[in-house]
């Protein structure tokens, strides 16, 4: 039965067309990578345990339609197996022979006790990408342990580098699961990658990815080692942090000596520069992070450039004082005008500038609409959605979403069928509990 359509049905196919990839994951780190993949225009067969993805039931109000899982696995096809079973693993084997790309998430060492390791996959089909993401990396002796965002967020470092604390003194998260996203895009760019070193290869290979990698490129110069600048900040903020814990310092001090250390001079332009502000009618954010822009919102702000000089050198003997009185001028100054007024303003100067809005509202943002970043779908059980478009466009074979999130099953049929199964071998693994299938309506 076809249920639903997308705008992008008349276009020429992607770049992955022809592209199969079986996914053999859960959460979010897997799914995204996999998304990013069926938006080339890969066909991804998701396997599913016979209850499915767990996050099918998150943020869930129709059972085992849960809205984050929907968002994670657009475009995708689900088959539902029981991986623990033997009968179950024998057709994993079966779709590896003739497929393209196996993506998984476990946990390091399930996939080989569940029959679908590199090595035992690859002489089923030496052509196939293996990619895999674990907590730790695969090199780690810390790589069979349980990882998830959140934690990974704190043992890189990442949630304090964020330099935000709740009213107890302690970091704060980042609302999403940004480690996992990273990881999911890192592992898709290493398949995409190997896919083009095939061409001339003729096999396939490994392609490893990890949270912890995922969270530390997000972090940039703050992880990165180099002499010259270390010596002047990073080895002094080490040494001060052990002195602090040896104190039993708290957190809060932690981070100001952070900030105070890693700043510098330049925390006084920094503060006026950048980070929200309170307009008339709301709030704003400033980004002038290079020394154009800057010099653009110091006039924008009637910031002298003596007064510049002041908030940038934190050896001035005035750079305190004159801090504090600009800041408040600027203050005011700020929430004298409104949203628009102050947008127009620094656009005139070349300055980086937007509102802060907020994300449950970005679906109906004028700019989000006319740049085509949404996309309308329907999905057979919960309706009408609109869905974040791909993350990117090209030109000659476009990326597209292809259809909204699949029921659990929706395809088991399907694809079995696909693989030479008869009706009735089909109906007796569904009686063993070995596959099972959903029987409503779902897309073409």
């Amino acid at each position: 039965m076809k249920l639903m359509q997308t705008k992008y049905d008349d276009m020429t196919m992607g770049p992955l067309h022809g592209i199969r990839v079986l996914e053999l994951t859960q959460a979010v780190a897997g799914p995204s990578c996999g998304r990013i993949l069926a938006e080339m225009g890969a066909e991804v067969l998701k396997i599913e345990s016979l209850e499915g993805d767990p996050y099918r039931n998150t943020n869930t109000v129709v059972p085992n339609e849960g809205k984050r899982f929907q968002s994670l696995n657009l475009g995708k096809k689900s088959v539902a197996v029981d991986l623990k079973h033997p009968d179950g693993q024998q057709l994993v084997h079966e779709l590896v022979i003739d497929s393209d790309v196996l993506l998984t998430n476990f946990r390091f060492g399930v996939p080989e006790r569940l029959g679908f390791g590199y090595e035992q996959i690859r002489t089923i089909n030496p052509r196939l990408i293996y990619a895999r993401i674990t907590g730790f990396g695969s090199k780690s002796s810390q790589v069979d342990r349980p990882a998830s965002d959140p934690m990974m967020q704190s043992y890189s470092g990442l949630t304090v580098n964020g330099g935000k604390l709740n009213e107890e003194g302690l970091p704060i998260l980042a609302n999403n699961t940004i480690a996992d996203y990273s990881a999911g895009m890192g592992a898709a760019i290493g398949v995409l990658g190997a896919l083009l070193a095939r061409t001339y290869t003729g096999t396939g290979q490994l392609v490893d990815a990890s949270l912890l990698r995922g969270a530390l490129v997000l972090q940039d110069t703050a992880v990165m080692r180099e002499p010259t600048y270390d010596a002047k900040v990073r080895d002094i903020l080490a040494d001060e942090i052990k002195k602090l814990k040896q104190r039993s310092g708290s957190f809060s001090e932690v981070n100001d000596l952070r900030e105070s250390i890693n700043r510098g001079g330049s925390i006084g332009i920094g503060k006026l520069i950048a980070g929200p502000r309170q307009v008339k009618d709301g709030v704003m954010t400033l980004g002038a992070l290079t020394p154009a822009n800057r010099a653009a919102a110091a006039r924008a702000l009637e910031v002298t450039p003596d007064e510049v000089a002041i908030l940038s050198d934190k050896t001035h003997p005035e750079h305190e004082e004159q801090m504090e009185k600009i800041l408040e001028r600027t203050k005011l100054l700020f929430a004298s005008r409104t949203v628009n007024e102050w947008t127009e303003i620094f656009n005139r100067e070349g300055c980086p500038s937007a509102p802060v809005n907020i994300p449950e509202l970005m679906s109906d943002d004028p700019i989000v609409q006319e740049a085509d970043h949404m996309v309308e779908l329907v999905h057979p059980v919960t309706g009408p959605q609109r869905v974040v478009a791909p993350l990117v466009d090209l030109s000659d074979t476009p990326t597209k979403i292809q259809h909204a999130a699949t029921p659990l099953g929706s395809y088991t049929r399907q694809v079995l069928t696909q693989l030479g199964k008869s009706d009735e071998e089909i109906s007796r693994l569904i009686d063993a509990k070995v596959i099972a299938e959903y029987l409503g309506p779902i897309s073409d």
